[in-house]
């Protein structure tokens, strides 16, 4: 990459730093050529408890739980593995999570999404993308749990069968339950049983690996699906 290259990203990582701001979300974008941070937004730091919000990536490696720790590493491995020499690398996303230790030694859950958001002129990786929100409502003891997801399809790639994350009759049902409607007034609504309005609710759970519906909504908001 040259000189020229960095320019013409820069209005890109302008409107990243900006979304971070409005939406209290820690955005990170790493330069794979140069081995460092374009952009590291880490507003998730203080909430750990962690006065210095610049923590390096080793640091804060040691901080994750250490049974989540080689979850980590696969899954990221994995993509890279299964994009290599892909054309369409940059329609797929990592979405995983795990605990990161606070300062008072209770965990944080993290979800992280990573995608691919630049290539070089040879369609190699040049940039990845990382999101980060905090998953304050699951509890401590619940295990990680990861999928690769292709943005245009919604579909699952990895880590399970292709199928859809969730269906479009599902997030209709997250959407009517997100503006207060209970499962008769959904199931009156869109004309089906109560019976598969429930079923639903429960297919949204097991994918989603949630045990609350306010749980599913919040994760598939997170990741883009609602």
């Amino acid at each position: 990459m040259d000189e020229q290259d960095y320019v013409k990203i820069k209005p890109k990582i302008a409107a990243l730093e900006e979304l971070a701001r409005v939406e209290n979300r820690s955005i990170s974008l790493y330069d794979i050529n140069s081995k460092s941070f374009l952009l590291k937004t880490d507003r998730h730091m203080e909430l750990l408890g962690y006065k210095n919000r610049e923590i390096e990536v080793s640091r804060y490696h040691r901080m994750v739980h250490p049974d989540d720790l080689p979850f980590l590493y696969d899954s990221e491995l994995q993509m890279y593995r299964y994009l290599e020499g892909r054309d369409d690398k940059m329609d797929y996303k990592l979405v995983y999570d795990y605990r990161v230790r606070a300062t008072d030694g209770s965990y944080i859950r993290f979800l992280h999404q990573m995608a691919i958001f630049a290539c070089d002129r040879d369609r190699h990786a040049w940039l990845m993308l990382v999101i980060s929100d905090v998953l304050q409502q699951y509890p401590e003891e619940l295990h990680p749990r990861r999928v690769l997801l292709n943005t245009k399809t919604q579909k699952v790639c990895l880590f399970d069968k292709e199928q859809e994350l969730v269906t479009s009759r599902e997030k209709e049902i997250v959407r009517l339950i997100s503006q207060g409607l209970d499962s008769n007034q959904i199931a009156d609504r869109l004309c089906i049983s109560i019976h598969t309005v429930n079923n639903h609710r429960q297919n949204i759970l097991a994918k989603t690996q949630t045990r609350h519906i306010a749980q599913a909504m919040y994760y598939l908001r997170c990741i883009g699906l609602l």
